[in-house]
């Protein structure tokens, strides 16, 4: 996964909620994808690293890796 140094002032991590300055991944978002672009969204590498997540085996083929989301708009 590739890493960016600075993550973009105008967007706020969907992990923490918040836009500091940090290195960041971009998560790509289910649904988007079009002819090979898909839209994403930034993360934190220090979210994800510390992030409480966990794994959902689902039914054994397919499984579902998640996480708790701290974001005002999201989580209210």
């Amino acid at each position: 996964m590739r890493t960016f140094k600075h993550f973009p002032e105008s967007m706020r991590c969907v992990l923490c909620g918040k836009s500091h300055d940090a290195e960041c991944v971009l998560l790509p978002i289910d649904g988007t994808a079009d002819g090979g672009v898909e839209e994403a969204t930034p993360v934190h590498v220090e979210c994800l690293v510390r992030g409480p997540f966990r794994f959902n085996p689902m039914d054994g083929s397919v499984g579902v890796v998640y996480g708790y989301v701290n974001t005002p708009d999201i989580a209210g």
